[in-house]
């Protein structure tokens, strides 16, 4: 029993010793910066179609709205909906 704690404060002691010499310390990396030139082709382009809505009075009262694809130029909806 006193043979195995002797063992285990020789190995903590030793680790006491050894660490301070060893330095552990993190690598400082650099982020990388994406530099876009101007002479390249790369551009924001939207992955969804822009729906607008379009709105007339029939009458002076009925009020009517359709939706319009802006992206690809043409109606959404075939016919005109009341909004009453």
């Amino acid at each position: 029993m006193k043979k195995k704690f002797l063992i285990a404060v020789a190995i903590c002691a030793s680790l006491f010793v050894v660490a301070p010499t060893v330095s552990v310390s993190a690598a400082e990396v650099e982020p990388e910066v994406q530099v876009q030139s101007e002479k390249s082709n790369i551009g924001v382009a939207p992955c969804a179609d822009e729906i607008v809505m379009k709105f007339r009075i029939i009458n002076g009262k009925k009020l009517q709205y359709r939706r319009w694809n802006q992206t690809r130029g043409y109606w959404v909806d075939k016919h005109w909906i009341d909004m009453n």
